[in-house]
């Protein structure tokens, strides 16, 4: 009888299955992200030149914060797998979780220097502060509390809105097991998608008609605090995109779309990390320093998904993980991981 001997850097690299929704749900979040981020370098350099025009009324009604709760709830599921499969190798897996949400801060604050609407700072101190102490929960009460956190916190926690609440959701989510259902829930999915998006088509109708929406506060009293439609709006037309990609995952087109986009999602931290890059290098060399040089940021939004797209697939083939992927993994166990060979039960 043989046994089998588990070695630190097989621990480090074996995470189980993954789950191929969320994949292509993160690719799908960073497309509509970097519409947004490339709008935010360009009103930021526009602010510098005295300037800071305002986005088109399509990509505000349409892109500008409906994108970021989608991947603020990733995230949140991703934290929750984490722990849950740290717990299988780590005595003290909460311990690794804040380490890995250490280094994720770290890099986040050298991202900010050259992109200060970046996100991954505020992910770090959320998750440090939210999914900590939720984790000695079930997911029941993570759900509870992250409702709470959505509904009052968002009012509450000047400069995060409603991301502790999305990480919350999204940890609740994983807690209960909702993403290893996704592929099975089609009917729950449709009936989702039907709701959230119904929901979503009258807010955008009413905005876009000028229609005056009433201010609902939780907190601040009558004129106070941030009203919750324009917040909650994003996060219900997000869900509804999310429940329409999941519906055409199941359609003949959904694995030309899975085979685009879950590489991208894969690779999510490398992509938003060079995505900066890109447009750093490209943008002042197309001209772009005004929101209204709209077929420059188009052609360049385009051409930086294309090349993700196109090298995240290349890069997967001889790779278990991206570049960044790599690194923090590295960094959360303090040991080396494997990176070639192609691995995709990894996640």
């Amino acid at each position: 009888m043989t046994q089998t001997v588990r070695t630190p850097e097989t621990d480090v690299s074996t995470a189980g299955p993954r789950i191929h929704a969320l994949d292509t749900l993160r690719g799908f979040a960073l497309c509509g992200i970097l519409i947004i981020n490339i709008y935010q370098q360009v009103v930021f350099r526009g602010d510098a030149a005295g300037s800071a025009p305002k986005m088109p009324e399509a990509v505000q009604l349409l892109f500008y914060e409906r994108f970021y709760p989608i991947f603020s709830i990733l995230f949140g599921i991703g934290f929750g797998i984490f722990l849950r499969r740290a717990a299988l190798r780590a005595d003290r897996p909460r311990v690794v979780l804040a380490r890995r949400l250490g280094w994720l801060l770290l890099i986040g604050a050298l991202h900010f220097v050259v992109h200060p609407g970046e996100a991954l700072t505020a992910y770090a101190l959320a998750g440090l502060l939210v999914l900590i102490p939720l984790s000695f929960f079930g997911g029941r009460v993570a759900f509870v509390v992250s409702v709470v956190l959505l509904v009052v916190g968002s009012q509450l926690i000047v400069g995060y809105g409603p991301i502790p609440g999305l990480l919350a959701l999204g940890y609740a989510l994983a807690m209960l097991d909702v993403p290893a259902a996704l592929e099975r829930r089609t009917g729950r999915v449709a009936v989702a998608f039907v709701v959230f998006g119904a929901l979503a088509a009258a807010y955008i109708a009413l905005e876009a008609g000028g229609a005056d929406l009433p201010v609902v506060n939780v907190v601040g009293g009558p004129g106070g605090g941030v009203s919750l439609i324009p917040p909650l709006a994003g996060i219900v037309t997000g869900l509804a995109y999310c429940c329409g990609l999941l519906l055409l995952l199941r359609t003949p087109v959904g694995p030309a779309l899975s085979a685009v986009l879950s590489p991208m999602g894969r690779m999510a931290l490398t992509n938003y990390l060079s995505a900066t890059v890109l447009f750093l290098v490209f943008g002042p060399l197309l001209g772009i320093d005004d929101p209204a040089d709209l077929p420059a940021i188009v052609g360049l939004t385009v051409a930086i998904l294309v090349v993700q797209a196109v090298w995240s697939a290349l890069w997967l083939r001889s790779f278990r993980y991206g570049p960044a992927e790599w690194a923090w993994r590295c960094l959360t166990w303090w040991r080396r991981a494997p990176i070639r060979g192609r691995a995709v039960a990894e996640a």
